[in-house]
């Protein structure tokens, strides 16, 4: 019979050994579970800001200007505003990078002709590759998103007919 009430040094070694290979199991699918949600965040953000542009284009009759964030939320001098068209401007994404609208002929979708389109930072380029593949199931040369490094360009429209 035991003399101590506490735990053997086997018994202890045991307990640890267990606890390390259920961290084992489940520290990859946590870690899964976070990057799936830092893409669901950015595919939000960008259908938000999408739907926004849309709104005041269909209120004004023209898109919001380039770099215009404010006039998502506030009247920026518009006729017809009838916003707001986001509660606020994203101020970053779930990699800490920060959200800006482009209205501008810089042909990242299709040449010589004005795009508007949203561009995401500091995205890592293994979720825009998932995020791609998300929101428009082509490659990265074509459709409405294209990346290069750590920025994301998510395409609104353009005036290609």
């Amino acid at each position: 019979m035991r003399k101590g009430t506490g735990f053997t040094l086997i018994e202890l070694i045991v307990v640890i050994a267990i606890i390390a290979i259920l961290a084992a199991i489940v520290a990859p699918n946590a870690f899964k579970a976070i990057e799936k949600s830092r893409i669901s965040g950015l595919e939000g953000d960008y259908r938000n800001i999408k739907t926004g542009a849309m709104s005041y284009y269909s209120d004004t009759g023209s898109w919001p200007s380039n770099n215009n964030t404010t006039g998502f939320i506030a009247n920026d001098g518009t006729t017809a505003w009838s916003g707001p068209y986001l509660e606020k401007w994203p101020q970053r994404d779930a990699w800490g990078g920060t959200y800006s609208y482009r209205k501008d002929t810089a042909n990242v979708f299709v040449p010589t002709v004005e795009e508007r389109y949203v561009i995401a930072t500091q995205v890592a380029s293994s979720s825009a590759q998932k995020f791609d593949l998300n929101v428009d199931d082509n490659a990265n040369t074509t459709g409405i998103v294209r990346y290069t490094g750590s920025t994301v360009n998510m395409e609104i429209s353009d005036d290609a007919t």
